[in-house]
């Protein structure tokens, strides 16, 4: 299903811990979590780190091994279409300290104010800096996403490519967030 070219990593690869590591992160399941830590916006590997450990324990520690693990995830990651969105991204885990994170090719980033007088308006735009933001309001930095995922649970956006055309043509798309769940 998949095939690995090993490059530079060729000589650890061909040990029974490369073998090993290889099966482990093309079995369907570690797919999966690769996948959906991406689709969150996470770095791959983040999805993976705990069942990482849990199989290879002291074995995945060693920068070669996790740099060779990346680079598989790399390889994994594209041949489900999938491309490199950015490298060296902080994480503050074990085993991982940096990680590349994916992201679908006709993704594209927006960006989310907040109107400082009320968390619930909401600001969509495809800028940070300098983005043309309605004057009526003080409005200040809340998240960025991609993923259509993130579009919908968090702000309600159903159609990603109507968001797209509608910050392309007004510079920005602005929401009401309803509250997701009400005191009893």
């Amino acid at each position: 299903m998949f095939a690995y070219n090993p490059e530079k990593f060729r000589s650890l690869f061909e040990t029974e811990l490369g073998q090993r590591i290889w099966a482990f992160l093309t079995q369907p399941e570690n797919v999966a979590r690769l996948e959906t830590a991406s689709q969150l916006g996470k770095p791959a590997v983040e999805g993976i780190e705990e069942h990482l450990l849990e199989e290879f324990r002291e074995e995945v520690l060693a920068d070669r091994v996790k740099q060779m693990a990346g680079h598989m995830v790399r390889q994994i990651m594209e041949q489900r279409d999938w491309v490199l969105d950015q490298t060296d991204v902080k994480l503050q885990s074990v085993p991982f300290s940096k990680a590349a994170r994916y992201r679908r090719p006709d993704w594209i980033t927006f960006h989310a104010f907040r109107n400082t007088s009320d968390p619930r308006d909401i600001v969509i735009t495809d800028r940070r800096q300098n983005a043309p933001l309605p004057t009526d309001a003080r409005w200040s930095y809340y998240a960025t996403f991609a993923s259509p995922l993130k579009a919908a649970v968090a702000f309600g956006v159903h159609d990603i490519r109507q968001l797209r055309t509608h910050v392309h043509a007004h510079g920005f798309q602005r929401l009401r967030i309803q509250r997701m769940l009400r005191p009893a």
